[in-house]
């Protein structure tokens, strides 16, 4: 029997459009996930700014599509530290312009936390809204997985969440960078994209003990293997994709990361 498939990362919300498919984005303080188009999630932590919520507010834009009429949604703040006062207004003024937008596709969302002021503020927000859709509050994860119908995934999307908040701030940076920008852009791109100087970026990851260029080959891994899996591409042609100068370098990069081959990773996933 062949697995179901996993969550795989993509570079922007567009994609959640496509054909119905596990998928994540990843910004710099939330992820936001999608489940065969019937459940939305949305993963949060640290301290969001009001850039942060301009993502956040596109983000909530895709559960607006009649597309995703009738979808739950799990809201997790277990990992957010505190609110930004002008953030949080602001992700209020959008939630009450585009609440008769989003509220009707939504059966029903639940909001997980873990108690303490930050999650109360964002809790009572919920309240004040008083949107169209029940919402119920949570502070244990296999019920607010069971409430929206996401219990089969629960497990995976805990890897997904340890794995992001698990990774230092600088790094997530980097790699939502990667996900952004194209297969071949330089470092200075990429410098830009996270607001640093080329020298200062290095400095941070080398503390961290990673660097660009390690950044740079498990991004291009992660893509291969998404494209191992869900296309027919050869190796010169996802080499080709994700940046890397040949298919033996490709092979290389996968035996040095993942102690594996690309071919292995092809059958594997697909049973």
């Amino acid at each position: 029997m062949t697995a179901p498939p996993t969550f795989v990362a993509v570079s922007d919300l567009s994609s959640f459009f496509g054909p119905p498919a596990r998928r994540y984005v990843v910004r710099r303080s939330f992820a936001y996930w999608q489940l065969d188009r019937r459940v939305f999630g949305s993963i949060l932590w640290g301290r969001p700014d009001e850039s942060d919520v301009d993502e956040m507010c596109e983000a909530h834009e895709v559960g607006a599509d009649a597309l995703f009429r009738g979808h739950t949604s799990l809201i997790d703040l277990r990992g957010l530290e505190a609110v930004d006062l002008l953030a949080f207004e602001r992700l209020l003024a959008y939630l009450q312009s585009r609440r008769d937008a989003w509220s009707p596709n939504v059966a029903r969302q639940a909001v997980l936390h873990r108690g303490g002021l930050a999650h109360a503020t964002v809790v009572g927000m919920f309240q004040f809204l008083s949107p169209g859709h029940p919402v119920v509050f949570f502070d244990d994860p296999p019920l607010a997985y069971e409430a929206v119908g996401a219990s089969e995934v629960r497990g995976e999307l805990e890897a997904l969440r340890a794995g992001l908040l698990g990774a230092p701030e600088i790094v997530r940076r980097v790699r939502a960078a990667f996900d952004a920008l194209p297969a071949r852009a330089g470092p200075e791109a990429v410098a830009r994209h996270v607001g640093m100087s080329v020298r200062s970026l290095q400095r941070h990851l080398t503390a961290l003990g990673s660097s660009l260029r390690r950044e740079r080959q498990l991004h291009a891994i992660r893509t291969s293997e998404r494209l191992l899996e869900a296309t027919e591409l050869d190796l010169d042609a996802i080499a080709a994709r994700v940046g890397v100068s040949s298919a033996s370098h490709l092979v290389t990069l996968f035996r040095q990361h993942r102690g594996t081959t690309p071919g292995a990773v092809r059958e594997r996933r697909r049973g």
